[in-house]
């Protein structure tokens, strides 16, 4: 493979839900995802020639505004070419500004094929990550299926509304109404396919996601039987829900606040936010590390905090990727 198409493949997924979520990597199923994406290096070369696309169109127009600019004083004598030229200098600066104010990302998406790969590896990590709930709930699978594709064009509409912040710079109050909108749309939805006690099981689940993935992904790092591994499990994911409700107290957040940070569209939104969520990451592994003392071994203590370590650093390293992919090229003038 050439170096943009892993480049490629790295940054798309980092745009996944997934991305930073632990050690998700370890699950059999987004091996395939990412062997999926190896197999279409067609598709991720479409992807790197439109990438380059948007850098010509820029330093096409950019260019072009120099050189009218440079012959606007001789043009002076002719009124009829100043006028002409006053009206290519407008589009070009309009055609120009279009261009700054798009995040590299929508411009490749604005290919529907493109968009389509995305919007998949977007299902496929929903369906991941909401896989317990749905065995749990007892969802059959046209509902899963449905639930999926919800989740995942919820990510993709959060994708834009995550660009159109990072251009326009609103206030907190007014970020946070935007992403309240987009998340009180999809609970309707939510409630439309599941009804009410699902719904209810949903928020909870969702509310509850840091401690079932840390408990499921830590679990195979555990020492003992099949038995006692199931046992330390489920003794985790408590002390991380407790761990969790403290720190969320401790820091003014309500108590449904999504712990992991890639999961808050807001964190990538802004750094600001992404900073705190990551502040709280570190509160809770500190919190659930000395509650977890009391069954874990020191040698798995050790481990476990090695684990949230590397947790926050890869939640840290997507945040700020995504931010890159989902900002605007330039800010416009």
């Amino acid at each position: 493979m050439t170096t943009a198409q892993k480049t490629l493949i790295t940054a798309a997924t980092a745009v996944a839900i997934l991305a930073g979520v632990y050690h998700v990597h370890q699950v059999s199923t987004l091996r395939e995802q990412i062997q999926r994406l190896k197999e279409a290096p067609e598709q991720l070369a479409t992807l790197s020639s439109q990438v380059q696309e948007l850098q010509r169109e820029r330093d096409h127009a950019t260019n072009a505004l120099a050189e009218l600019a440079a012959d606007n004083a001789a043009l002076k004598r002719h009124p009829d070419e100043v006028l002409k030229l006053r009206g290519e200098v407008g589009r070009l600066r309009q055609e120009n500004t279009g261009i700054g104010s798009t995040s590299g990302l929508s411009k490749v998406t604005a290919n529907p094929a493109a968009r389509k790969l995305l919007r998949d590896q977007q299902k496929m990590g929903m369906s991941l990550v909401y896989k317990g709930f749905a065995k749990n709930a007892k969802l059959t699978s046209e509902q899963t299926d449905k639930l999926n594709e919800l989740l995942a064009d919820h990510v993709m509409e959060n994708v834009d509304h995550i660009t159109t912040v990072l251009r326009d710079k609103p206030t907190p109050e007014q970020m946070n109404d935007l992403f309240a909108g987009q998340d009180a749309a999809l609970q309707d939805k939510l409630q439309a396919l599941l009804g009410p006690d699902g719904q209810a099981q949903y928020q909870d689940y969702t509310k509850n996601l840091l401690s079932t993935l840390t408990a499921e992904q830590f679990k195979g790092m555990l020492t003992g039987d099949d038995a006692a591994k199931a046992a330390k499990s489920k003794q985790l994911a408590q002390v991380m829900q407790e761990a969790s409700q403290a720190a969320l107290a401790s820091a003014g957040l309500p108590a449904d606040y999504q712990t992991v940070p890639m999961l808050n569209f807001r964190n990538i939104a802004s750094e600001q936010q992404g900073d705190q969520s990551l502040k709280l990451l570190e509160d809770i592994s500190q919190r659930a590390a000395k509650q977890a003392s009391s069954f874990l071994t020191p040698e798995e203590l050790a481990k476990f905090q090695e684990f949230t370590t590397t947790a926050i650093n890869n939640n840290r390293a997507a945040l700020s990727l995504n931010r890159t992919l989902m900002a605007p090229i330039s800010n416009p003038n």
